[in-house]
């Protein structure tokens, strides 16, 4: 991420700053919001562990992994230090395990489309000019103006990119947990035997870049499925008060 950053000639050395400022921030707390839903869904299903270890919190440094955080930032894949959860005291531990493990992603993709319909709003109202029309808006400087815009960009690019990459179905990524719902308890059983092989060979994979395309690819796919019907509403919105 950050070599991307640093190597992407389109943008300004401002540009290039302000995205290396804002993206260690974002980062730690989307992994940190993420390990906090999986711990809070465990605990709404019975289970205090999480809460014990003090991992009810948004607090990025009890979720915290140093070397997962480094990787996140200049590899564009990562992990946080996981929320510790007791499948038994679900009263269905295999449904329990799949919405726990369902929690995080899904946070991730719940605040990366937040994110993302207002950028697409703040997008639409810069291409139509508006931004200096509408009497609030007018009213706000050029460099809060663009702070805003990267915050929403990082904000809905990589919580989407966070989302798709957990819910790839292998270990010891979240997809793999809710595969278990879905599963005779034998055939996933069989796979986790070999979790540690699969995980250092997906390891490689994305860092050789074997996967990287895949998951950008399915993040571009959902800010279209999503950017384009806002701006047909916006648009729309627009003709009748004109």
């Amino acid at each position: 991420m950050i070599f991307q950053i640093l190597g992407n000639d389109g943008l300004s050395l401002r540009e290039r700053l302000l995205q290396l400022l804002l993206l260690p921030v974002i980062i730690l707390f989307s992994l940190s919001i993420h390990e906090f839903a999986h711990g809070y869904v465990s605990f709404l299903q019975g289970d205090p562990t999480a809460k014990n270890s003090g991992r009810l919190t948004l607090n990025p440094i009890k979720h915290l992994d140093p070397f997962g955080t480094l990787l996140m930032l200049f590899c564009g894949f990562g992990w946080a230090k996981p929320v510790s959860v007791d499948p038994r005291y679900y009263k269905n531990p295999k449904k329990g395990m799949a919405f726990t493990a369902l929690a995080g992603p899904a946070a991730n993709l719940l605040i990366g489309l937040f994110a993302l319909v207002w950028f697409t709003v703040l997008f639409w109202l810069e291409e139509t000019g508006l931004i200096s029309v509408l009497p609030v808006l007018s009213n706000i400087p050029e460099r809060v103006y663009t702070f805003l815009n990267y915050t929403f960009y990082i904000v809905f690019y990589y919580n989407l990119l966070l989302a798709v990459f957990n819910l790839f179905p292998v270990p010891p990524l979240d997809g793999s947990r809710i595969m278990l719902a879905f599963l005779p308890d034998r055939t996933y059983f069989g796979i986790m035997r070999y979790e540690r092989i699969i995980m250092l060979i997906l390891f490689f994979l994305l860092w050789s870049g074997a996967f990287t395309g895949v998951f950008e690819n399915v993040v571009d796919m959902i800010i279209v499925g999503v950017s384009t019907p806002v701006l047909k509403i916006l648009e729309f919105v627009h003709s009748l008060i004109l």
